[in-house]
């Protein structure tokens, strides 16, 4: 049984080893780089048809509502793969905070929901996509034939802190995978390209009227999209800023020996195995962004139980596991670079 375990945990660090990693110079080249390739359908004269275009940085004052998405379109020289599929995952926003100069997260979508539009959005023409959801509860799709998939948070809009924000920061994963294993795997032949972007919006309820009551943040640079996993970013705060308020889980890379990584130190969450309540605890050398995660065995995220930053010190809460069912499941902790996982086990109710 101890081998069993071992293996398991040892297979859920591998899941996590090959996930989209992402950099400073990824997020600083998705905004200010060429697009890799043109997205089929665009018209030549659009301002994103060939590179990102940078919109508004931050919400118009007194508004309070923001909402991500992303595109998937075709290479306008053409895609000659019929067996390939994307899925897409993740999809994710954070704002720059003004007061306290930290990135908040705003939106994040492991399932992201969208259509298919036409490639040049006339008139919003739009049908039902070529959708199927993947074991691990995201989405794939695939596009063509004149339209792209347009997705976004399944959730809708979300609200931020009126006249807080900077600027926000949108980033989602994708890859290709197979769409019938029977079939050749034509994954080398596929040519489509995802970017990202995001809108401010008056507020949650607003109607859309021709742009008086939304506003563009940006739209990210198209890259192609690959058979291992991919981060794909728009940030809408000026490059000199980025560097200074690099966003979330990104390796910045260093010569500097003397630089550290924060390494959080965990205690046994309380009590385990549980029926109802368990306290998590857990101390931070510096002032860090923390994420933690509640895993299933096979690696698959059920929820996220925190994400923002946090000084330096000791950290406690609790966390109520009543509703959920009896088994094992796994916590992971994500602190800049470094993750940590413990298991924990919610007992059968009395």
């Amino acid at each position: 049984m101890k081998n069993s375990n071992f293996f398991l945990l040892a297979l859920i660090f591998f899941s996590f080893s090959i996930e989209a990693q992402n950099s400073l110079a990824d997020i600083i080249g998705d905004v200010s780089l060429p697009h890799e390739g043109k997205p089929h359908g665009v018209p030549e004269h659009w301002d994103w048809a060939c590179a990102p275009r940078a919109g508004l940085a931050a919400p118009p004052e007194n508004w309070t509502a923001a909402i991500a998405w992303g595109q998937l379109y075709e290479w306008k020289e053409g895609n000659p793969a019929t067996n390939t599929r994307v899925q897409i995952k993740d999809l994710e926003m954070y704002y720059l905070s003004k007061t306290d100069s930290n990135w908040h997260l705003l939106q994040e979508a492991l399932l992201v929901e969208g259509a298919a539009y036409r490639e040049d959005f006339a008139n919003d023409e739009n049908k039902p996509a070529d959708q199927r959801l993947e074991p691990d509860g995201s989405l794939s799709v695939t596009a063509g034939n004149g339209y792209n998939f347009h997705f976004w948070p399944n959730s809708g809009r979300t609200e931020f802190p009126v006249n807080d924000v900077l600027g926000c920061f949108v980033t989602v994963k994708a890859r290709l995978i197979v769409d019938k294993p029977a079939e050749l795997d034509d994954r080398s032949a596929a040519r489509y390209l995802m970017g990202v972007g995001g809108d401010w919006w008056e507020s949650l309820n607003s109607v859309w009227d021709n742009w008086t009551t939304n506003a563009d943040m940006g739209i990210g640079r198209f890259r192609f999209v690959s058979s291992e996993w991919k981060s794909y970013n728009m940030i809408s705060i000026p490059l000199d800023m980025v560097e200074r308020f690099p966003p979330p889980f990104i390796s910045i890379p260093t010569h500097s020996p003397e630089q550290k990584h924060p390494h959080i130190e965990l205690r046994a969450p309380y009590p385990n195995p549980s029926v109802d309540k368990v306290s998590l605890s857990y101390e931070l050398p510096m002032s860090s962004f923390v994420e933690i995660d509640l895993l299933v065995p096979a690696g698959q995220k059920v929820r996220k139980l925190f994400a923002g930053q946090q000084q330096a010190g000791f950290h406690q809460f609790s966390w109520d596991v009543s509703n959920y069912a009896a088994g094992m499941y796994y916590l992971r902790y994500r602190v800049g670079p470094q993750i940590k996982v413990q298991k924990l086990i919610k007992a059968p109710g009395l």
